[in-house]
């Protein structure tokens, strides 16, 4: 026998059955509510391998806190869900992944480090055909001592220069090591600038240093 009142009892017993009369858009349950994100997978055995090399020239000090990124993104939006295919009609983001991969410092005081161009697995996500993934960017982020006060200086060699084997080089500040005196944000940042002319006038070349990479087809 029900222990809930009968008009109670009533009710539930009539939502229970909308629940399954229903058509199947209209979500009787959680799970039932929510879509199941595919895994998007670095590739076990990848075999576009580039040696990767930053040198640092002007030097304002010591970074002991050096951290490289590899993005991949998919390049081919028709293997997304379209937006009649997504809750409130919208257009598929497009899936992104940061990948880190370490630098190692050599005698002469340059870093290398190894990235994949094929990192990430092609695959049917959607069943819509296969999603290629492409590297966009490789980024090296550096700081004096790792604490989140300090500015984090950030490095990048997009994907078209990192195959054409082109060296990049950027300046910066030396002001702004380990952070700028007159910054008021807790955690600065600096991406530099690859046109010198663009600096402040006021810095002569002493006032700054620069971060050159570049990087190699190599063996995986």
């Amino acid at each position: 026998m029900s222990s809930f009142p009968p008009k109670l009892s009533a009710f539930i017993t009539i939502a229970a059955l909308l629940c399954v009369a229903m058509p199947p858009l209209i979500a009787c349950s959680q799970s039932m509510n929510t879509q199941t994100k595919p895994e998007h997978r670095e590739n076990p055995s990848p075999e576009q391998a580039y040696r990767l090399t930053m040198r640092i020239d002007g030097e304002p000090g010591e970074f002991g806190w050096i951290r490289g990124f590899v993005q991949y993104d998919v390049v081919n939006r028709e293997c997304l869900p379209p937006p009649k295919e997504n809750p409130g009609g919208y257009q598929s983001p497009v899936p992104t992944r940061s990948v880190p991969f370490g630098l190692e410092r050599l005698p002469d005081g340059e870093y290398v480090g190894t990235v994949f161009v094929d990192g990430m697995m092609d695959e049917d996500y959607h069943g819509r055909g296969i999603c290629r993934w492409a590297l966009k960017n490789v980024q090296v982020q550096l700081r004096a001592t790792g604490a989140k006060n300090e500015t984090l200086f950030m490095a990048d060699l997009y994907g078209g220069e990192l195959l054409a084997g082109q060296a990049k080089k950027i300046h910066y500040s030396k002001r702004s090591y380990p952070r700028h005196p007159d910054s008021t944000l807790d955690e600065p940042l600096s991406s530099g600038q690859t046109d010198r002319s663009r600096m402040a006038s006021y810095l002569t070349d002493e006032d700054l240093f620069t971060i050159i990479l570049s990087a190699q087809e190599a063996a995986p």
